[in-house]
């Protein structure tokens, strides 16, 4: 028998959804930045910076500007609540 399936027969528990012993594995990084409100929050300020380079845009006229705030702005919307429900 391989290491591999003495793990598998170790990690016999955890939550039946997600596969056997779900997030033992992953890492601190990954368990701070996989939680929703993590990410929510992480999302509202990509919008809220996507949303000053965009007015910054407009009101400047530099349209450099507004294309890069609502190219953020979709990178935010991405990160949102959508993208936490797996």
């Amino acid at each position: 028998m391989s290491a591999l399936e003495r793990r598998g027969e170790a990690d016999a528990g955890g939550d039946p959804r997600r596969g056997a012993g779900a997030g033992e594995g992953r890492g601190f990084v990954a368990r701070f930045f996989g939680r929703p409100s993590v990410r929510r929050t992480i999302a509202r300020v990509v919008v809220v910076i996507g949303v000053v380079f965009a007015l910054v845009g407009v009101l400047t006229a530099r349209y450099g500007f507004l294309v890069v705030g609502v190219i953020v702005i979709g990178l935010g919307a991405a990160f949102g609540p959508a993208r936490i429900r797996r």
